[in-house]
């Protein structure tokens, strides 16, 4: 089961789809949402800073970044009580034994990757923003904190969200461990969907496992499903797996993170790297 959930919010401007895809997969399952928002520590520029500023210079900008933080924080907040007013998912510190959704909020000062890498450990699931080339926030850094270095499964929140969380799973069929790693860990997400997908490339990419053998491996956990081939020769195949979630009007999607070497696919691209930058649905990753 998901009974705990990590949700960064990084500001306010970016924050309302990350409360809201998170909150939809809590009132599924009954979880507690930790909300974190960090606040950068101005001490930390402090390294960054050009060698022929003085120290007036210097004082001036950790003021405004403090200034800035503090603001952004506020703003967070704010979203935070409202998204809890309007969703009527309660505020909890701590377990009360009563079963359904609750949230709490959780505010540090630091750097939001570092934070994130070790906090996420302690929970089921993590859920981040999808980073945006126009924003700092929600930050790419962050993201593949919580994906390399929590160990745990991590949504990635779309800017815009379907009408629907985790109504219709689509399974990005691969062989690899991280794939089987994402599908053990969505098995509680895909017993509660209305309908499960496999997609899957053909040919399968060896070593070879069909996507038959995966719709048996789901059979024996209650769960039917389908399986949607597509000609792996046709396109990038990160950009398939989204264009044929889209197809099936899936509103989730379950993807292996990084099977083949990461400082590649930064250099050249690759299909976590395209879907983590152009997804439109909500997309839970494991590595």
């Amino acid at each position: 089961m998901i009974k705990t959930i990590l949700a960064c919010v990084s500001s306010a401007k970016t924050g309302q789809q990350v409360l809201e895809s998170v909150g939809r997969i809590a009132k599924i399952f009954g979880s507690h949402i930790e909300i974190l928002h960090v606040r950068a520590d101005p001490r930390g520029l402090v390294p960054y800073t050009g060698e022929g500023m003085d120290g007036s210079m210097i004082e001036e900008i950790m003021e405004v970044t403090e200034k800035e933080g503090s603001e952004r924080a506020q703003d967070t907040k704010n979203l935070f009580d409202e998204y809890s007013k309007s969703s009527g998912i309660p505020i909890l510190d701590e377990p009360d034994g009563k079963t359904g959704a609750s949230m709490s909020w959780r505010e540090e000062i630091g750097r939001e990757d570092e934070i994130i890498a070790t906090r996420g450990r302690l929970f089921d699931l993590i859920f981040v923003g999808r980073p945006m080339r126009d924003s700092a926030f929600p930050s790419p850094i962050t993201l593949e904190a919580a994906l390399l270095d929590t160990g745990r499964p991590t949504v990635v929140v779309p800017p815009i969200l379907p009408p629907k969380t985790g109504e219709h799973v689509a399974v990005a069929w691969e062989s690899s461990s991280e794939a089987a790693h994402a599908l053990s860990a969505a098995i509680p997400i895909l017993e509660k969907a209305n309908k499960v997908t496999l997609l899957s490339a053909d040919p399968v990419e060896p070593p070879a496992i069909p996507p038959e053998e995966g719709a048996l491996r789901l059979k024996w956990s209650g769960i039917d499903s389908t399986i949607e081939k597509f000609d792996v020769k046709e396109q990038e195949i990160g950009a398939a797996y989204l264009k044929y979630a889209s197809e099936v009007r899936a509103d989730f999607l379950i993807k292996g993170a990084y099977a083949r070497s990461r400082v590649r696919q930064m250099i050249l691209g690759g299909r976590t790297r395209h879907i983590i930058t152009s997804t439109e649905i909500p997309v839970l990753l494991c590595k």
